[in-house]
């Protein structure tokens, strides 16, 4: 009787197996159109935002290079970030804060067009302060630092792809004739 369980759990897994891969399940990435080829970051090279940005984009297929042989500039001027108590529990201490991430860029061409025009991008999340679990407090506040960062990511990314895709239909089709 054993056997036949075993052989049937072998074939639920086996089916499940199949069924996940079948489903097209796969990571979220990033794909950009084929004029980003090529990108540099300019400006505030330190803020938090350029590490992930990077990676993201090399991901996607574009290559990191001198602001001059680049398609695309990312120029970050300003980022804000920030945590503010929100709410209150007895004896008049913080019961949940709120953090700010604030991006401003501009992306320009590599020739230094203007691609699009000055932008801020900003999120915010809040979270309970457990005091009895300060570590885990700690843990979800780093956690969603991540997570905004990564949006404020996949947003540059996004901008960036809408623009090169609209170069591309802004350009003159050549004449048949």
């Amino acid at each position: 009787m054993s056997a036949t369980r075993q052989q049937l759990a072998f074939a639920v897994l086996g089916l499940l197996g199949l069924t996940l891969a079948g489903c097209g399940f796969q990571l979220r990435g990033y794909e950009l159109d084929a004029n980003v080829q090529s990108f540099a970051i300019t400006g505030m090279t330190r803020a938090q935002v350029v590490a992930p940005l990077k990676r993201a984009l090399q991901q996607a297929g574009a290559e990191e290079v001198a602001q001059s042989e680049a398609n695309v500039v990312v120029a970050l001027l300003d980022q804000r970030s920030e945590r503010r108590s929100v709410s209150t529990a007895g004896q008049a201490r913080v019961a949940e804060y709120e953090i700010d991430y604030a991006v401003q860029y501009q992306l320009l061409g590599g020739d230094g067009t203007e691609l699009t025009p000055t932008t801020w991008i900003e999120r915010q999340r809040i979270y309970r302060l457990d005091r009895g679990n300060i570590v885990g407090s700690s843990e979800e506040q780093a956690l969603l630092q991540r997570e905004m960062l990564q949006d404020v990511v996949g947003q540059i990314v996004r901008a960036m792809d809408l623009v090169s895709r609209q170069a591309v239909s802004a350009d003159p089709v050549p004449d048949a004739t």
